[in-house]
Formats: structure tokens, sequence, C-alpha cells
């Protein structure tokens, strides 16, 4: 596993760039794509056992940290939401780069699944095989918005473009947008099909990696994990 620091030098992200294990058939490459706040540190035990499981698969593998989060450049207030669709976008291109391959995957969980579906729709051609990982629902969407508020994410004007542009990202209304490759995966009860159109929505009965347990950490929901490894595959 290489840590390193990539993208422009006025938005330098930090990732974790592991190479595949298998002797695979064919080139493949996957982008993780974290939450955001406490459910990233919850996660982050989850989201690098996907890593782990992929890379044995025969994925390369990149995770990596939004601008002003993590081990990142930037202060926490200088975090917006077009930034963070850019620096999906960057980290498409590194792993593109590092693994040679012409297009990637990519699983993103919660707020991460809610970026990565902007980034499948306007950049469609980069991306292979797409998971949302229980992203935020519309209402989950205005409650993040609030908590980047009070975290000094944005203000004044720009914090009204945050919590629209949060709006715009739930998946209501924009699936059909998404690659036919596209996986759904919700732990909580799944909505109604017709909302999603032709997505792949699947259920998993397995606990939530971004919410904190009696060990002030998330779990490791295998089953979820093993069901994204299969899709992708």
């Amino acid at each position: 596993m290489t840590a390193f620091h990539f993208g422009s030098r006025q938005r330098r992200l930090f990732g974790y760039y592991e190479p595949a294990q298998a002797n695979a058939s064919r080139l493949r490459a996957a982008l993780l794509c974290h939450p955001m706040g406490n459910e990233q540190v919850f996660a982050y035990r989850a989201m690098r056992q996907l890593a782990t499981r992929l890379v044995r698969a025969g994925f390369h593998v990149l995770r990596f940290d939004y601008f002003g989060t993590g081990d990142s450049y930037g202060e926490t207030g200088e975090g917006d939401l077009a930034g963070w669709c850019d620096d999906v976008e960057t980290a498409i291109e590194e792993l593109k780069d590092i693994s040679g391959a012409a297009k990637v995957d990519v699983a993103g969980l919660r707020l991460g699944a809610n970026l990565s579906a902007r980034v499948a729709i306007h950049q469609p051609k980069e991306i292979n095989k797409l998971v949302l990982w229980e992203p935020l629902a519309a209402d989950e969407l205005a409650i993040a918005a609030c908590e980047c508020s009070a975290a000094g994410v944005n203000g004044g004007p720009k914090m009204t473009e945050l919590v629209n542009g949060l709006a715009s990202s739930a998946l209501s209304g924009n699936a059909a947008l998404l690659p036919s490759g596209t996986l759904l995966l919700l732990t909580a009860a799944p909505p109604p099909s017709a909302e999603f159109g032709s997505l792949t929505v699947e259920h998993v009965t397995d606990s939530p990696a971004w919410i904190e347990d009696r060990l002030n950490t998330g779990s490791i929901p295998t089953a979820a994990l093993q069901r994204i490894v299969n899709w992708l595959q």
C-alpha cells in the first residue's frame, strides 16, 4: 500500500493506492469514495476492508480524502460540493494513470455515493460499473448541509449553494441518467423500485458501517462488502 498526495498544486489530495494481488485476466481498477464527517471516521475500517477484498480479487484500488478533509490539503471551511465532485474526477484520472486502466469502477458510501452519482452523470465515459452504497436521501442531505454549516464548511451565500447542491444530489429523478451497470445497495428498507427506474436495487441485511458502535467505531458489514466485490467482478 502506498500513501501519497496527488492533484494540482492548489488542491492536493491524500490517498492510499493498493495494486492488485491476484493475476486477473483483465485490467481492473476501483475507486472508493468515503462518507463525510463522523460517518467517514466510523466507516474507515469497513472501507479499508473493502479495499483489501477488491485487491485480492484483482483490482487496483485507490482511497482518498476530499479537499479540506482528512489528510488532504485545505481547511475544513474550504470544502464545497462542486470541489468535492472535482476531487472524485481527479482521483479517477489518478487511478487510471497509476493502474493503466482505460475506465474505473467506483463505489461510494453515503455522501460519497451521492458525489459518485453526480460525477457518473457528467463523466459517463470514465466509469465502468458504479456502486451507490446507502446514499443520503433528500432529508438526510438537508441534515448533512446543516452539519457542514455547523462545522464551518462554507458560509453566507456559499451555504445556500451547498444546500441546493446537496438537495439535487438525491437519486430521485437522476437515476435514469446513471450508467446501466449501477447497483444501489441498501441496508435499510428499500424504497419503491419505480423511483429508481432500471437501476439494480438490492437490500442486504447487515450492520451499518457508518454508525458508531460500542467500540467507538463502525462495524464491518461483511455481507454488504462481499456483494460489492461480486457486483464489480
